[in-house]
């Protein structure tokens, strides 16, 4: 990976200068997109949330082949760099932020050294990607968060060495939350680096989110609920300020349902001890997609967090199949505050020169 470690070196301008007198072109980042690395995916297929059609589709043909092609066309989305560039053009997305699958590459409950080679080798290989693409990608790398000092140091190299961006994480590391205090070296590295990180849950396994698919549908939501309550509850925000955490889907449901939480915080000293301010108030600490499907939703989100907390998130290959006419669908969001979502927090989070 020697190219790699030369890659805020050849690192481009993104931005395309008009001339003089002339107007600047639109612009978009999107900045929740999965990769899948189907030679990688063996290795988790035991531990992650089951693909398989359920018995009803199997048993009708004509659900079964529309299954199998939507699914296709899905896994070509996940796979191939020429057709994910095609979906790029066609969505009016210039720059995409490359992040690894979790729920297909999930590696927290493996051995700390397996689960390392494992998260090493696709961090390099999404290098690869954004470094023969350098205009049209940027990339996240994963880490074995169950281990955290192999997180620290894996971090570390997908920011120095590979010119990665940060890492996405699992909304929980491993059998730890995520405001652990064992799991804080991994939050202190992430704020001297400045790396940006990306919490997208890995999908719940229980059996009673198995039907109906509601592991994707109501667990994600609720997990990144989860995970941002873990570390406003520990002190991880209080302890460091300057993190950047985005949380994908719009937050979940936190945002939409902080008033109960707030109720708790007021009622119940004994939940305070490593807060400084309400739940509510700590809202303001995270970053947002903007991949929630109502439009209502999302501008609820502009009026609770501020439209600067939000990045254009589309799901790809699996979500909004058009995110910025998503956004552009408001009448209740500015002209201005669609364009720091579409493209320039994005732009000021990750570091890149637009």
């Amino acid at each position: 990976m020697a190219d790699a470690r030369k890659s805020k070196e050849r690192t481009p301008n993104h931005g395309r200068t008009a001339s003089k007198g002339a107007s600047r072109k639109k612009f978009a980042i999107d900045l929740h997109a999965h990769i899948v690395f189907p030679e990688m995916t063996t290795f988790s297929r035991k531990h992650v949330v089951s693909m398989a059609p359920p018995k009803e589709v199997l048993s009708n043909p004509v659900l079964l082949r529309r299954t199998q092609k939507w699914r296709e066309k899905v896994e070509q989305g996940f796979s191939s760099v020429k057709i994910r560039l095609r979906d790029m053009d066609k969505a009016g997305i210039d720059i995409q932020v490359l992040t690894p699958s979790l729920v297909h590459h999930y590696t927290y409950w493996a051995d700390p050294e397996k689960s390392l080679k494992i998260e090493q080798s696709i961090n390099e290989r999404i290098a690869e990607i954004v470094h023969s693409k350098p205009d049209r990608f940027v990339g996240l790398g994963g880490v074995p968060l169950q281990h955290t000092a192999k997180a620290v140091a894996e971090l570390e190299r997908c920011v120095k060495e590979l010119g990665l961006r940060g890492v996405q994480i699992s909304s929980s590391a491993g059998s730890r939350e995520l405001g652990d205090r064992r799991v804080l070296p991994f939050w202190g590295k992430a704020e001297e680096l400045g790396a940006l990180i990306y919490i997208h849950p890995a999908g719940i396994t229980d059996a009673r989110y198995k039907k109906f698919d509601l592991w994707n549908s109501i667990g994600q939501p609720l997990e990144e609920a989860m995970a941002m309550a873990f570390l406003f509850y520990e002190g991880v925000l209080d302890r460091f300020p300057k993190l950047k955490i985005c949380v994908a889907h719009g937050g979940g449901y936190l945002p939409f349902y902080t008033g109960r939480v707030d109720r708790n915080y007021r009622d119940k000293p004994h939940l305070r001890f490593n807060m400084s301010k309400s739940p509510s108030q700590y809202l303001h600490h995270f970053y947002y997609d903007s991949c929630v499907y109502n439009i209502d939703m999302l501008e609820f989100l502009v009026k609770k967090v501020g439209a600067g907390r939000i990045v254009l998130g589309s799901d790809y290959p699996v979500g909004e199949s058009n995110p910025v006419g998503f956004v552009h669908k408001s009448r209740q969001i500015s002209a201005t505050d669609k364009e720091n979502i579409i493209w320039r927090n994005a732009a000021r989070l990750l570091k890149i020169p637009v």
